[in-house]
């Protein structure tokens, strides 16, 4: 049990310095006017490529052609 709550309050003090850590972050990134990223946060870029849109985009054509309500009587 002394290991279960061990456990428990240093994910509680990990979580807490992160949250401490990101507020900082986003402080100092306003100050700046610079984008720093969030502790946690991949590095990856903040939006999608071109090919990832096009492929959204064509995903949600097929879904919309190929749903099973599209000629259903109820209009929105």
């Amino acid at each position: 049990m002394g290991k279960r709550f061990l456990i428990a309050i240093l994910n509680i003090l990990i979580t807490g310095l992160k949250f401490l850590v990101n507020m900082l972050t986003i402080g100092i990134s306003f100050l700046t006017k610079k984008d720093i990223p969030l502790v946690g946060q991949d590095f990856k870029p903040f939006y999608p490529s071109d090919d990832e849109k096009d492929e959204a985009i064509e995903r949600s054509k097929y879904v919309v052609e190929h749903s099973p309500y599209r000629d259903s009587t109820i209009k929105y």
